[in-house]
């Protein structure tokens, strides 16, 4: 259940006023829904406007405010807004909402700019949720004329424009997206997310009986997003991405009734797990030098046995446990039969080699994949502290320490922040009896002092449990600046981490290890000073034994974006990592990882690793990529084992553009300590 609190403004009920949209699917919602997105939106045009005349004011020619924020010779760059406006959730309770055109924003000024001209669009902090799946559909009228064949028109976009690499945390969750009869021209969303993103517990289908509709989701820009527990159910495409970049994860999606193909990609890099793809056509197509990974999925030809499962044109892929069912044949690449038969694909690289700058005979080194809990709140209003209860002012002046702390150490089991930035001056503990946490997209402000602490977090967990932690929805933007981390692990509990995005400081560092840690759509960003002053604290940093699974993952900007040790496991499914100045991966001390599907971009072209394995196992599949000629991450691994170092450059990888490249598998053994992982 979702908990609304009544004092709240976050929750933006599209049924009340002043927008008034019907749920009862009996009078078209359309303007009111594009009302309330506008109304959301505004604040970032505002914002911008708000910070360009606060440089221009500024008496030095050459100044910068905040991380992105620059006059250069006097001419202004606004890259965000200093202050982010407080989030706003576009809520829609049970119902059905009948739309006629596209629900999606009206203005052509929702930009940044750069030099003091227009750039990448501010379409960021869009939230959709309903009530769930089965509960809320957005439904199209049926025989729509602006959705007629051949239109290929959206029926919620996020974005408007054919780029931004500024979309954050834009999230949709717990509905149905229904095209309706008759629109062939049909797409149930275009969607654009940056950094951070979720679609989760979406259904998106056609109610026609002969599957009409152009595709269930596209994507033409570039992504960072996790996908969990979609389904697509009739189109003739599945899901048809055409982006250039970044990544798309997907786990535990379903495509059913695709008329002609289940996932289509061109450029776009696309991993899948634990997924059913089924088609009346071919599963999987790629072309124009896509990057795939497919773990434990199964692919399935609907009607009559025949056809290819998938087609691999231009590109590289990587299959897991794949099983093809009803398939004449499964794979194809370029035109070449690769696997005819039917069945279970234990693994399989379309590239045909790996890279090792050791010998070794393994393939992979598989690091076995739990569950990811889930934390669903009973509905017991007994069992909910909200922080401005105790005194937690979210103003970024009030210290709200003491506050957080007592809702914290109040025995509630459930814990609910609301809109604003909190500021906080010392670290403050959880409790075992503290069960979950939904900061509900707030943020948070640290003290200069405090910004100095090398050995604490914002959050602690130091004392063990039994019962996993949840700690769900943050947005952390410019004031949590400094050696300080967003949370310190310091006992055994196991920790469940959902949408954080931290944007100028260290996410996560533990000093306990033996716990189990999941991590979905998370990100840390240690400003533009990479890998100095406060960017030599790692991102993410797991010791001592941890144990983390980690989906969507994008640690930036760092020394060591991400640095591993102590014995320790991670895996990683989808991620972006950025430099300018660091590694991408950093794996030491008989630990083991797994890096499957995603993009080590930003490079310094120095002769920084972009993973760097010392006395490790790491298995890795994926590419790189950039903005400009000096982005090359030069040497792709640098492996260390008994201490010997080995390099393995990127002219040895297969090329993905004049300037990038791809690590089309590499395996890397640390023979000593290996036979460990098969126990964890």
């Amino acid at each position: 259940m979702l908990y609304i609190s009544p004092k709240t403004k976050i929750y933006v009920d599209v049924t009340k006023a002043p927008y008034f949209a019907d749920p009862t699917g009996q009078t078209d919602c359309t303007d009111a829904l594009c009302r309330a997105l506008d109304d959301i939106l505004i604040r970032e045009i505002e914002g911008v406007k708000q910070m360009r005349a606060k440089l221009m004011a500024h008496p030095e020619d050459n100044i910068r405010i905040g991380f992105e924020n620059r006059k250069v010779n006097g001419v202004p760059t606004v890259i965000f807004p200093e202050d982010p406006p407080p989030t706003r959730i576009l809520y829609f309770p049970e119902g059905t909402y009948l739309i006629s055109d596209t629900v999606t924003y009206s203005f052509e000024n929702l930009r940044n700019t750069i030099n003091d001209r227009p750039s990448s669009e501010l379409n960021r902090f869009i939230h959709f949720k309903g009530a769930g799946r089965d509960k809320t559909v957005i439904r199209l009228k049926d025989h729509c004329h602006a959705f007629r064949y051949g239109e290929c028109k959206p029926m919620i976009a996020f974005c408007r424009s054919t780029s931004s690499n500024v979309s954050m945390m834009n999230t949709i969750e717990d509905m149905t997206l229904d095209a309706g009869v008759g629109n062939a021209g049909a797409i149930g969303l275009r969607y654009a997310s940056s950094n951070t993103g979720r679609i989760r517990n979406v259904t998106i289908r056609t109610s026609d009986p002969e599957y009409r509709g152009y595709a269930g989701y596209t994507c033409d820009l570039s992504q960072a997003v996790l996908v969990d527990n979609l389904v697509i159910d009739g189109f003739e495409y599945g899901l048809k991405f055409t982006n250039n970049g970044a990544s798309i994860a997907f786990d535990n999606l379903t495509v059913r009734n695709c008329t002609r193909t289940a996932l289509h990609l061109t450029h776009t890099n696309c991993t899948v797990r634990c997924s059913h793809l089924s088609s009346f056509g071919a599963a999987i197509y790629t072309t124009e030098n896509a990057t795939l990974s497919v773990l434990d999925t199964t692919v399935e030809r609907q009607g009559k046995e025949g056809g290819t499962a998938i087609r691999i044109y231009t590109g590289h892929a990587y299959f897991r446990r794949l099983n093809s069912i009803n398939f004449g044949e499964t794979l194809v690449v370029g035109y070449r039969q690769m696997i005819k038969e039917q069945g279970m694909v234990p693994e399989f690289n379309t590239h045909g080699e790996l890279y090792r700058a050791f010998p070794c005979e393994e393939t992979m080194v598989d690091i076995r994949v739990p569950e990811f809990p889930h934390y669903e709140w009973d509905g017991n209003l007994d069992e909910v502290a909200e922080v401005a209860d105790f005194g937690a002012i979210g103003d970024g002046v009030t210290d709200a320490t003491d506050a957080i702390q007592a809702a914290f150490n109040s025995g509630k089991s459930y814990i609910v922040f609301d809109e604003g930035r909190y500021l906080v001056s010392r670290e403050i503990t959880i409790p075992p009896s503290v069960r979950a946490i939904n900061f509900v997209y707030c943020d948070f402000a640290v003290t200069p002092a405090f910004a100095e602490d090398k050995e604490h977090g914002i959050f602690a967990i130091t004392e063990p449990s039994d019962c996993e932690l949840y700690m769900d929805d943050a947005f952390v933007f410019e004031k949590v600046y400094g050696y300080v981390r967003f949370i310190r692990h310091a006992a055994k509990r196991d920790l469940v981490v959902n949408n954080i995005h931290v944007q100028t400081g260290a996410f996560y560092f533990n000093t306990v290890g033996g716990s189990r840690v999941f991590l979905s759509n998370t990100a840390c960003t240690m400003g533009i000073f990479g890998g100095k002053g406060y960017g030599a604290t790692p991102c993410y940093h797991f010791t001592d034994g941890q144990l983390v699974y980690a989906r969507h993952f994008n640690p930036e900007r760092s020394r060591d974006n991400c640095l591993v040790d102590g014995g320790s496991t991670l895996w990683v499914f989808g991620f972006k990592t950025e430099g300018p100045a660091g590694r991408g991966f950093t794996v030491r001390g008989g630990s083991f990882a797994e890096f499957i599907g995603g993009t080590a971009t930003i490079a310094t072209n120095d002769g920084t690793p972009c993973i760097e394995n010392t006395e490790s196992s790491v298995f890795a599949f994926f590419m790189t990529d950039g903005c400009g000629p000096c982005h090359q991450f030069r040497v792709a691994v640098a492996e260390t084992q008994n201490g010997i170092t080995r390099c393995l450059d990127a002219d040895i990888m297969p090329e993905r553009s004049v300037e990038y490249y791809k690590i089309a598998g590499y395996i890397g053994v640390h023979h000593d300590s290996y036979p460990q992982i098969q126990q964890k």
